[in-house]
């Protein structure tokens, strides 16, 4: 077994051990015969070095070499994957409302801490790390609702945590804090929370309640940790002061709660709401981008937004023009425009044409992603 660069891979070469990404999906396993095609496909993730067997394929024709039928393994095992983080996520989701529910009404203990470890183990399925960003891309068409959203922050607010280099207990707190960020919603009106249209000024001063009353509920059980009672109170706060319901500044927010408020704008535009469709993650990262990182942690969302945007290389996508194609490149200088390779292998700088757009004021060249398939 060797380790040899990425750049001096050959077709015919073993992998030795799996190949996996900067957060630990596998990408090749161990064992696999390199083709011309899996090696412009690891060039794609930033992957520096792979461990080889010492001695080349002798049967460059066996099955194993075939590019599609490994595609479609993999594709499998994904979809097997999905359904199984699915089907726990939904379980999550019950046991969710169902213990906060009987705590509210029926003054029965909150049992916060089963809710998190469950939480928790939606991280890993089969035994395998779970690429939670796939997993919620294809969960967002499911029923729009406090507690789905709360699981999406709290797993997206782990990913982060873990970006950031926090400890494995800060990063458990991360998640906790996500996972309870919205409880003060569970006493708003319904007809409020669920609207389907834009809000009056006096509505929306009834939804920003939902920080204080979080805080409140939190309040009332001993054993929750400070910061996620900060987190329900502050998620809304800016870092620019911009923020509600008291219009805190850079370090008068909880650190959690920035960690938070992040997973809670991308998640809460990346999902289908009563009043507007799901839009494509890189839409929000140019949202991000364009907002004013000032409002922000700068080094959470600069972390975020390169490791997020870095999440979707090798992906399908739909331009706005309507044809497809791969994420071959993610611009670091505009993380929202990538470089797509089209079906056809003709290859798109979105971030070029963009400029070639504003130069000759025209938006006939101004292409972008649409959707993520």
């Amino acid at each position: 077994m060797r380790q040899i660069p990425i750049t001096a891979l050959t077709p015919g070469m073993v992998t030795a051990e799996d190949i996996v990404s900067y957060d630990h999906v596998t990408i090749v396993p161990k064992g696999i015969i390199l083709t011309e095609n899996i090696i412009s496909r690891l060039e794609g993730y930033s992957i520096y070095y792979a461990y080889i067997e010492d001695d080349l394929a002798t049967d460059l024709s066996s099955p194993m070499t075939n590019t599609a039928a490994l595609a479609q393994d993999a594709d499998t095992a994904k979809s097997r994957l999905f359904q199984r983080f699915s089907q726990n996520f939904a379980r999550c989701a019950e046991h969710y409302e169902n213990s906060l529910m009987k705590s509210l009404y029926r003054s029965e203990p909150f049992r916060a801490n089963e809710l998190l470890k469950e939480t928790m183990s939606l991280l890993r399925q089969d035994k395998q790390d779970v690429s939670i960003f796939d997993m919620l891309l294809n969960m967002h068409n499911a029923e729009d609702s406090v507690c789905n959203h709360c699981i999406d922050v709290a797993l997206i607010s782990n990913v982060l945590a873990r970006w950031l280099h926090f400890s494995e207990a800060d990063q458990m707190m991360a998640t906790a804090c996500g996972l309870f960020h919205d409880v003060g919603k569970f006493m708003l009106p319904t007809g409020v929370l669920r609207k389907p249209g834009k809000l009056t000024p006096d509505e929306f001063e009834i939804v920003k309640t939902h920080t204080i009353e979080g805080f409140h509920l939190l309040g009332r059980y001993s054993s929750i940790p400070d910061p996620v009672k900060n987190t329900a109170l502050m998620h809304h706060e800016k870092c620019d002061g911009s923020g509600y319901p008291y219009g805190l500044t850079g370090d008068e927010i909880d650190r959690f709660s920035k960690i938070v408020t992040i997973a809670d704008i991308f998640d809460a535009m990346t999902s289908e709401r009563v009043y507007r469709a799901a839009m494509c993650p890189f839409s929000v990262i140019k949202f991000f981008e364009d907002d004013g990182i000032q409002k922000y942690e700068i080094k959470y969302i600069l972390t975020f937004l390169e490791n997020v945007s870095n999440t979707y290389l090798n992906h399908r996508v739909t331009l706005s023009n309507g044809m497809e194609g791969n994420v071959i490149f993610i611009n670091p200088n505009n993380l929202s425009r990538p470089v797509i390779r089209m079906e056809n292998n003709e290859i798109i700088d979105l971030q070029e044409s963009y400029y070639q757009s504003m130069l000759r004021l025209s938006n006939r060249k101004n292409i972008s992603i649409e959707t993520i398939i």
